[in-house]
């Protein structure tokens, strides 16, 4: 896998367009704010209509020879970024015909992800599914994959490919990583049951990457953890309790956000973390109501949560950011028996917090919780 440099690098991005109903400029950004979060500089943009996948390249040989020309006519380029996920054929004969970087969507995700690991066992997640993806490419990362030799003289046998050998190994380091994430989740199970014992709940924030999660979990618990307008600044889960009142025996849950086609390792990798939030008593379903594309965000978070088996915990979804939107006001909106469903707030400045207290307050108050 390769592992970008911190220093700004100029890159070239290649957009697939797989339907003429999409959404070019908004996708386009999300890719270009997946760049600035790896310290990328995208120079130029080729777009490429995809209605057959060519099996070497991905994209057509002509969209590959204008893409190697526009290498030759800039020489600070030396990575091409990929909207989509490439094989490793695919991803090899790139490498060999443009003679640079070569990252897919799926790399460059797994590396912010490297990137803005803090904890110890945010770090092993990342490492399994770096791990994982690194083993389903293990072939063209090898020019000599011939058998080496065993035994003596003319009675030795050919040995092992350097291939078999290198995936043992890999093996083995998955087996360990998947051992210590054992012992950390089994602590989790403690920590999870001690709280129970002490009357304490949780309540956990979910949503699409940068729709201000982290700065919602600030005002609601008076911590100060990383906010910045960057995808996935928030990657381990963080624990806080909820002030509010005299008394609170409450503690929220910030978790990793979301995001459009997430690679499948690291949805696998974070299970044990987001079985925090399967625990939960409460999902507060954060949305950027000032998106172009709420419906589609909504829609992509509740799909992951699926995937996670996380579908039975009662949900109050929160639109935030409405300073960004004209003629909205901090309110609830209610379902027909007159529970909470959706409140309007803007977190960044303080806005609605009380309608979010009373409506979590309401959707709670038949729970032994605390919340005064």
């Amino acid at each position: 896998m390769i592992i970008l440099n911190n220093i700004n690098e100029h890159a070239i991005l290649v957009y697939v367009l797989f339907s003429k109903s999409e959404d070019v400029d908004w996708n386009i950004k999300e890719c270009l704010d997946l760049a600035a979060s790896n310290f990328i500089r995208v120079s130029n943009t080729l777009i490429s209509s995809c209605k057959v996948i060519n099996s070497k390249y991905f994209i057509g040989t002509g969209k590959v020879l204008a893409l190697k020309s526009m290498l030759e006519h800039d020489p600070d380029v030396s990575v091409v970024l990929f909207n989509c996920t490439l094989s490793p054929n695919q991803e090899r004969n790139l490498v060999r015909f443009l003679r640079c970087k070569i990252i897919d969507r799926n790399q460059l995700i797994l590396n912010i992800f490297a990137k803005h690991a803090r904890t110890y066992e945010g770090k092993l997640q990342v490492k399994l599914a770096q791990l994982r993806y690194f083993n389903s490419r293990l072939t063209h990362e090898w020019s000599h994959l011939e058998r080496q030799r065993g035994g003596i003289g003319v009675r030795g046998g050919p040995g092992e490919m350097q291939l078999e050998k290198d995936r043992r190994l890999l093996s083995k380091k998955i087996f360990r990583v998947l051992s210590d994430l054992k012992k950390i989740e089994n602590q989790r199970k403690q920590n999870r049951c001690r709280r129970i014992r002490v009357g304490m709940s949780t309540i956990s924030l979910v949503g699409y990457t940068n729709a201000g999660k982290s700065t919602l979990f600030n005002v609601m618990t008076s911590s100060c953890v990383d906010v910045a307008e960057k995808l996935f600044v928030t990657l381990d889960p963080t624990f806080r309790r909820i002030i509010h009142g005299k008394k609170s025996n409450i503690i929220l849950i910030d978790t990793v956000g979301f995001i459009q086609n997430l690679p499948k390792d690291l949805i696998t990798a974070f299970k044990s973390t987001l079985q925090e939030t399967m625990q939960s008593k409460l999902l507060i379903h954060v949305v950027d109501a000032s998106s172009k594309k709420v419906k589609q965000n909504i829609d992509i978070v509740n799909v992951i949560l699926n995937e996670v088996n996380i579908y039975n915990v009662p949900k109050l979804v929160v639109m935030n950011k409405i300073d960004q939107m004209s003629k909205v006001q901090p309110h609830i909106d209610r379902d027909i028996d007159g529970f909470p469903i959706k409140v309007w707030i803007s977190a960044r400045n303080r806005v609605g917090i009380e309608l979010l207290n009373q409506a979590i307050h309401e959707l709670l108050s038949g729970d032994m919780i605390g919340y005064e």
